[in-house]
C-alpha cells in the first residue's frame, strides 16, 4: 500500500504502470506480510482485525495468511492515505457464491451504508459503485474465481482518476469527479471484505488474503 505525494500520479504496484505515470519516490509504503502478525513490516499502523484468523491456509496448509469469513475482514487507519494512492492485494475467495446475491466486497472507502467500494460478481467481474452526483458503477472481467489466487490493485492519482485492475487480467479507469474513492473516514480508514455495515444481508464474501501492500 503505498501513499503518494500530491505531485505525483499514481503506479500500480511494481508489477504494472499505468500511461503517464511518474516517479513514486516520495511515496510511503505499508507492507502487510500477514505472517502471523497484523503489524506492518516497518512498525507502521497495523491492521485491526473483525474476526478471522491468522495462520496457515484452511484449504491447503500450504500459505501463511488471514482466513475470513462472511463479513470478517480487516480494517487499517493512520496511514495519512487520502486522495493518492496505490494498494496491491493478494487474495482468492473460498466460495464465489457465498453472498444473497453473489456480490462479494472486496474494499471499501467510507464508513457509511452503501458507500463507494470495489466489489466482485459471483467472482468473475470487478465492479468500482460510485455514489453521489456522479452515481455509476463500472465492470470489467477480471478472472477472480474461487481458490484461485488474484493480486487485485486500486490505484488513484490526486486528479481523481481511479483504476482498478487483476494483474495479467486488464482493468479499467474512471474519473471521481466527486472524492468517492478518497479515503475521508475518520483516520482516513480502509476495510477490506467487510460490507458496509453489518446488515441482513451483507455483500461479502469467504476467503484468504495473502498479502496487502
Amino acid at each position: 500500500m503505498t501513499k503518494l505525494s500530491r505531485a505525483g500520479s499514481a503506479c500500480i504496484s511494481a508489477i504494472i504502470m499505468l500511461a503517464g505515470v511518474a516517479s513514486i519516490a516520495a511515496a510511503d509504503t505499508f507492507t502487510y506480510e500477514l505472517n502471523g502478525s497484523f503489524a506492518e513490516s516497518k512498525a507502521g499502523p497495523s491492521l485491526v482485525p473483525l474476526g478471522g484468523t491468522l495462520g496457515p491456509d484452511s484449504n491447503t496448509g500450504l500459505r501463511q495468511g488471514y482466513t475470513f469469513v462472511v463479513n470478517e475482514g480487516l480494517s487499517l487507519s493512520g496511514t495519512g492515505i487520502f486522495d493518492a494512492y496505490s494498494i496491491h492485494i493478494r487474495f482468492y475467495f473460498y466460495d464465489v457464491n457465498a453472498s444473497f446475491n453473489t456480490l462479494q466486497k472486496i474494499l471499501d472507502f467510507k464508513i457509511a451504508r452503501r458507500s463507494p467500494d470495489f466489489t466482485a460478481k459471483a467472482a468473475s467481474w470487478c465492479y468500482l459503485l460510485l455514489l453521489g452526483p456522479a452515481t455509476h458503477m463500472r465492470g470489467v472481467k477480471c478472472m477472480i474465481l474461487q481458490m484461485a489466487r488474484a493480486d487485485f490493485v486500486v490505484t488513484r492519482n490526486a486528479n481523481g482518476l481511479s483504476s482498478a485492475s487483476v494483474v495479467g487480467h486488464g482493468g479499467f479507469s474512471v474519473m471521481d469527479t466527486n472524492g468517492a474513492t478518497t479515503f475521508s473516514g475518520p483516520g482516513n480508514i480502509i476495510n477490506f471484505f467487510m460490507d458496509d455495515l453489518l446488515s441482513f444481508a451483507p455483500e461479502a464474501g469467504t476467503g484468504f488474503i495473502d498479502r496487502i501492500r
